[in-house]
């Protein structure tokens, strides 16, 4: 029988909600898992999933869609992935707020494949869009909700229904293809680093700073450290924007009304199906 994997990074916590999810449906079949976030113990991550590699396994790995890409930190992952030591499938999966997927899970898979973990299936998961919790009504509200869930729980079924064949059938990379030619095109133009070089970096405004340490307790990758007052580490930010969210102060500077009424515009402009889809063979 298969031991699976679950590495994911989330920021906000909805790619950790998914996560769990997929532990949980897991355990209820009596399947054995082991949860791994990638977020400040990464290496931690890879120590406990060498020792797993050497039996028949299945990785699946999620992330949430920043960009209308992975998160670059789990790309650095599966480039630091072992070769298995045996057959070794996988079931890339991500969360995104309702603008679009982008090419996230089709690039995940095909960087898998290279490394000679086979898909299985894949899943993008629709999830409350994580920078615009500051207005009423934030693009997928309420997502994930009980049928994405279910959704869910049915990849799983299936993927460990076809985990107890000797050669189970594989992901066809055509399914993950699913972009119109113009959100496709605009995917390709897009990165967390041309972003990141657009945007003026955060920093913080000292004069409302306690230097209470809240946003370096919740940056997911380590990014901030007191000095005495915060201070980014511009290179290892994803832009996720916790430090934002999580002061009590509103010590750093930011507009997000703009940004929300900035996502609302994209998503209007944007022709993907605003729903859950799993895929598989």
């Amino acid at each position: 029988m298969h031991n699976h994997i679950i590495a994911f990074f989330s920021p906000a916590g909805s790619t950790r909600c998914i996560a769990n999810a997929i532990h949980h449906r897991l355990s209820e079949k009596n399947r054995s898992a082991l949860l791994l976030d990638l977020g400040k113990n990464e290496q931690a991550a890879h120590e406990a999933l060498a020792s797993m590699l050497q039996n028949p396994c299945c990785l699946w790995i999620g992330s949430p869609v920043y960009c209308d890409h992975a998160v670059p930190l789990v790309h650095t992952f599966i480039d630091q992935l072992p070769a298995p030591a045996s057959r070794c499938h996988t079931v890339p999966f991500v969360t995104w707020g309702g603008v679009t997927s982008g090419l996230a899970l089709l690039e995940m898979t095909q960087h898998l494949l290279k490394k000679d973990y086979l898909p299985l299936g894949a899943a993008k998961i629709l999830a409350v869009h994580s920078s615009m919790w500051s207005v009423a009504q934030p693009l997928a509200a309420g997502h994930p909700d009980q049928d994405d869930l279910a959704q869910l729980h049915l990849l799983v079924d299936h993927i460990t229904a076809a985990l107890d064949h000797p050669h189970p059938p594989g992901l066809a990379l055509d399914q993950l293809d699913y972009l119109s030619p113009a959100l496709r095109a605009d995917a390709a133009t897009k990165s967390l680093a041309a972003a990141k070089a657009a945007m003026s970096p955060l920093a913080v405004n000292e004069e409302l700073c306690l230097q209470c340490s809240a946003c370096a307790e919740g940056c997911p990758v380590a990014a901030i450290t007191l000095n005495p007052f915060p201070v980014i580490d511009q290179a290892s930010c994803v832009l996720c924007r916790q430090c934002v969210r999580n002061c009590p102060q509103q010590a750093f500077p930011a507009n997000n009304e703009q940004m929300a009424a900035r996502i609302a515009d994209l998503a209007a402009k944007s022709d993907e199906d605003k729903v859950t889809k799993i895929f598989y063979s």
